[in-house]
């Protein structure tokens, strides 16, 4: 997950957590309100002086909001790019999650 989103996320359950709303993060940030509205759907990048700013004003230390707690909790993600083009990049792909699926499946054995 990118930065910005980990962070427009904590923020946006922060501020319902907390019975807050956009007008009021937008009044604490000297912002209008559309602007922190453009903020929190991403379609404007949150600057690094505004997530210092709202780690302040949610009372936690900035690398806390900047943290990705997914990859604490051992749930990984990969993302491949483009498409397998032929037989053995098929095949390697194959074996790769046999490997991975086979691992987990050790991994859970030896915990239960």
């Amino acid at each position: 997950m990118k930065t910005q989103e980990i962070v427009v996320k904590k923020v946006k359950v922060w501020l319902e957590a907390e019975g807050k709303s956009y007008q009021w993060l937008a009044d604490e940030l000297e912002l209008s309100k559309g602007m922190v509205g453009h903020l929190l759907s991403g379609k404007r990048v949150l600057q690094p002086h505004y997530i210092e700013q709202i780690a302040k004003l949610m009372d936690i230390q900035l690398v806390d909001l900047l943290r990705d707690e997914t990859l604490e909790t051992g749930l990984l993600t990969v993302h491949l790019r483009g498409s397998i083009s032929n037989r053995r990049s098929k095949r390697e792909l194959d074996s790769l999650l046999f490997a991975i699926e086979d691992y987990i499946g050790l991994k859970d054995q030896v915990k239960g």
